[in-house]
């Protein structure tokens, strides 16, 4: 229960609602000191009138028959209507402070310490009363104890030094990142809980930052208690005293190395392939690139090969992916077994693999390697107890025969491997000139895919997203198919590529903006509940300056809140910092639009980039979510990838989910949605329409 507050006007009886005495004569200063010389009278006089304290003499009836400037302003009157009036406070002891707590005539509160004691006036005992307004000081100290408490409730370790170094105070969140007790850590120096390992700049640049009054900003290692090293982001801010000398310094810790560990696990993952451990496509181009450079240095040959198991989908089809994984896995092993140190074995996805021989003295010598990998396969693979009988496909191009792009020779063996293929498979084929006809084939998809937009031959289906929490149909993920006059159903994996390379993607994408857009009102004049439906923009799309006109356009022509839509980014795209990539993002995202980053942990994405790009989901790769309850390796990156979702704030949608297995995984990890076969293949419009009402029903 707080003190008693007085009404300032009250104080001195009203103030103005009673006859003042009169002053006796003499009044008008504060003295009795007739024994003081005049000059020590003269300084006691003029130490009163310009104090900002207010003085105030109460006779023995209570009436103030003296009071100084200030006491006039405290009160708001004048000294001639002060004096004579009673003074309505209450005296503490002789000597002793009391605080007093005012409300002023406008209702604000004004706090003083008043002291009161015994003085001689005029021959009379009377009491000096002295008020000092210590309304800013106690705002001050209320601050004070405010930052006080909202460091001590922090989430990250707070600690204070002097210039020495000794921890002066700490917060609760620096005693639990260390492991230390609040008192232990009072009794240490800061040094003491720094590892020693390096790890943050120049110490001695760090102290002259900082005594040139700078705030310091960097990742020092640390030590806890248990003697376990952790990583922490630092910032430590100077602090002067009253001298203006820098005296303290505060200094905040964030312990990141959980998100270290999770961004380590991701940039492996952007180079490697997690099921056999071999470089990535992506590290084979590096690779490749690399080796050109170092053999035209030298006038080397290199020899660049594409190998493709045979008939490895069948495989995933009959015996399931579990069965295909062990089948890479083995093959993976056996044909790293004959690789020289400086020959590279690559996975490039699914049952394909790449493999880079440098330093090549004849083509000859390429030949042998490539025979005695097709030797290792002379032994089945034993798979749930069935010996499967595996065989490959090569395709080498030559460097510098063949050409001295990286792309065009992959290309080169690839047209080479399927020639291989064509021929019964389980044989290797050397690019020549002669394989036109594969050209020719793609010249003639290609004019059949331009005329496939204006014939009306593309379609969208629709795969279902569930929501792992409420158990509804939130969304769905946009798929384009081709429906071939001649050829049938044409997959997006057979003709997208083709499109970008040709620049058919554009028209093509322009199409499923507009398409989606005004599927999705079908959807809701269908009586569906609002979803939010995604598509993958290509990357070549984004670098288009009109994508953001193309997309607003869509949704102004057909009344489709901004909501419904979620453009689906590829990792690559999201490493396009600075450009019209991200000038597009931030634009779409400004309108409100959501952006996914789509497959994530197959790329060279990193935190930096989710930083960078204003992403709101994630999406896990379906080659982790397949993993889920057979590899640890993968089930620890799906994990990863959750984690840092949620750490980030972002929506985690899992992609591939087959089983209830791989679902109750997700659920218990907190992943937030899901798609996959699960739930349903994707849908033309009229099934995903029945679908959901039956789903919901």
């Amino acid at each position: 229960m707080g003190r008693p507050q007085h009404d300032l006007r009250a104080v001195t009886d009203g103030l103005y609602g009673r006859r003042p005495v009169a002053p006796r004569r003499g009044d008008e200063s504060l003295r009795d000191d007739s024994h003081r010389p005049d000059g020590v009278q003269s300084i006691y006089r003029r130490l009163v009138e310009h104090s900002r304290d207010s003085f105030l003499v109460i006779d023995g009836n209570g009436l103030i028959v003296f009071c100084n400037p200030a006491a006039k302003t405290l009160f708001g009157g004048t000294v001639e209507n002060l004096q004579g009036r009673h003074f309505g406070l209450p005296f503490g002891p002789d000597g002793a402070s009391t605080p007093i707590e005012l409300v002023t005539p406008d209702g604000q509160p004004q706090f003083l310490e008043m002291s009161a004691s015994a003085v001689s006036w005029h021959g009379d005992t009377a009491t000096l009363v002295v008020l000092s307004d210590v309304t800013n000081r106690r705002e001050r100290e209320t601050l004070t104890e405010i930052h006080t408490a909202a460091l001590e409730t922090a989430a990250n370790g707070v600690f204070i030094t002097d210039r020495a170094g000794k921890i002066k105070w700490v917060n609760d969140a620096l005693a639990q990142m260390t492991g230390y007790t609040k008192d232990e850590l009072l009794e240490m120096n800061a040094d003491q809980i720094k590892s020693g390992d390096g790890g943050a700049a120049d110490t001695g640049a760090i102290t002259a930052q900082l005594n040139a009054g700078k705030p310091w900003r960097g990742r020092v290692i640390s030590r806890r208690k248990n003697g376990e090293s952790y990583t922490a982001e630092e910032t430590t801010t100077p602090i002067s005293d009253s001298a203006g000398r820098w005296s303290y310094f505060v200094s905040v810790q964030e312990d990141i190395s959980e998100r270290l560990r999770t961004q380590d696990q991701l940039v492996r993952l952007s180079k490697y392939d997690s099921l056999t451990g071999l470089p990535n496509r992506n590290q084979f181009m590096d690779r490749l690139q690399a080796a050109l450079v170092r053999a035209d240095r030298v006038g080397a040959a290199v020899a660049v090969m594409v190998m493709d198991l045979d008939n490895f989908k069948a495989i995933n089809n009959s015996l399931g992916h579990a069965a295909g994984d062990v089948v890479i896995k083995t093959v993976a092993e056996r044909v790293s077994k004959l690789m020289r140190t400086t020959d590279t074995l690559a996975r490039l996805g699914g049952g394909d693999f790449g493999i880079l021989l440098e330093n090549v003295t004849d083509m000859a010598a390429a030949s042998r390697t490539v025979r005695r990998i097709l030797d290792c396969f002379r032994l089945p693979i034993k798979v749930e107890g069935q010996l499967l009988k595996i065989g490959a496909s090569l395709g080498i191009a030559a460097y510098p025969k063949d050409d001295t792009q990286p792309a065009a020779l992959m290309r080169q063996a690839e047209l080479a491997m399927y020639q291989a293929k064509a021929q019964g498979g389980h044989a290797f084929k050397y690019f020549d000139r002669d394989m036109d006809a594969d050209i020719r084939q793609r010249v003639q998809l290609e004019s059949d895919l331009r005329r496939a937009i204006d014939n009306g031959e593309l379609w969208l289906a629709y795969q279902p997203q569930l929501d792992l929490v409420s158990r509804r149909i939130v969304g769905a993920e946009a798929l384009i198919r081709w429906t071939h006059p001649t050829r049938g159903l044409v997959g997006p994996g057979d003709f997208i590529p083709l499109a970008e390379s040709c620049g058919l993607i554009l028209p093509i994408g322009d199409w499923i903006i507009r398409e989606i857009c005004r599927q999705s009102m079908e959807f809701t004049r269908a009586g569906l509940p609002d979803l939010q439906l995604g598509f993958n923009v290509s990357g070549v799309q984004f670098r288009q300056r009109d994508l953001f006109q193309q997309v607003m356009s869509s949704l102004n022509r057909t009344g489709l809140p901004v909501q419904a839509l979620d453009i689906e980014i590829t990792e690559t795209v999201a490493m396009e910092r600075g450009g019209l990539a991200q000038e597009n993002v931030d634009r779409l995202t400004a309108a409100g639009i959501s952006i996914s980053m789509d497959d994530f942990g197959t790329g060279y994405s990193s935190l930096s980039n989710l930083q960078t790009f204003p992403v709101r989901r994630l999406k896990v790769d379906a080659s982790f979510v397949r993993g889920i309850g057979q590899n640890r390796d993968d089930e620890k990156i799906v994990e990863a990838v959750v984690r840092l979702g949620q750490s980030l704030g972002l929506t985690v949608v899992a992609e591939g989910v087959e089983s209830s297995g791989q679902m109750d995984f997700l659920k218990d990890r907190d992943c937030d949605e899901i798609q996959g076969f699960l739930l349903s293949k994707p849908l033309p419009p009229t099934d995903f329409i029945r679908f959901v009402e039956n789903f919901h029903h």
